[in-house]
């Protein structure tokens, strides 16, 4: 459980400390992830790995472009207070969203990955290969994370709009497409852990965002 709110909690940091922009509606993010998920596999009936890719790799970006572009970028202006307002109002929208495509009294659960496989035992220890797959996820995504901020010109440049977002304009750097960046990576990783932390839980749009 730690892990996965590491892995969630690493994208609405990544969010807040590259735009200034705390996402109440992080958590709504990931849960939509994990409903496509499920409607991916379970309603549709894909494998799995194509499922993921989609979700992770073309879904969980686009909305994530298309929030920082659509709502975001309009109040980037404005105060934190009103940029608040606009993240909780997502947060409600998507909810309701969700509850309209996926009717709430439809019972949904999601299967864990390798549910048919033996238990890992290390020591008194029995671990399942969600929770193996699970921390391999966190440490990936820390490592990833650090790598990103401190090793590319992207991660600097992310840290340089949120220190100041003028001088870091004068000096060539883009804030727009750092913030762009900034929201794509935040939403991959509440995507991710929609997905890991839903077969915990039932498929609930409120409980899960």
């Amino acid at each position: 459980t730690a892990a996965i709110y590491a892995v969630i909690g690493s994208g609405l940091v990544l969010t807040y400390t590259t735009t200034g922009v705390f996402n109440f509606a992080h958590g709504a993010a990931g849960m939509l992830a994990a409903f496509t998920y499920w409607q991916l596999t379970i309603g549709w009936g894909w494998p799995v790995p194509v499922a993921l890719a989609v979700v992770l790799l073309i879904a969980a970006p686009a909305f994530g472009l298309l929030a920082e572009r659509v709502v975001i970028r309009p109040v980037q202006g404005l105060g934190e207070a009103q940029r608040l307002v606009v993240t909780v109002a997502m947060l409600s929208g998507l909810i309701a969203i969700a509850e309209w495509i996926w009717k709430p009294d439809v019972a949904r659960t999601l299967p864990p990955f390798f549910p048919g496989s033996a238990s890992l035992h290390i020591g008194p220890a029995t671990l399942t290969w969600q929770q193996v797959i699970t921390m391999i996820v966190a440490v990936a995504v820390a490592a990833g994370l650090r790598l990103l901020l401190y090793g590319t010109r992207v991660g600097t440049q992310m840290r340089a709009t949120v220190d100041d977002r003028a001088l870091a304009g004068l000096t060539g750097a883009d804030p727009d497409r750092a913030n762009r960046y900034a929201w794509i990576f935040s939403t991959q990783r509440a995507a991710a852990g929609g997905i890991l932390i839903a077969p915990e839980l039932t498929l609930d749009a409120t409980q899960l965002s």
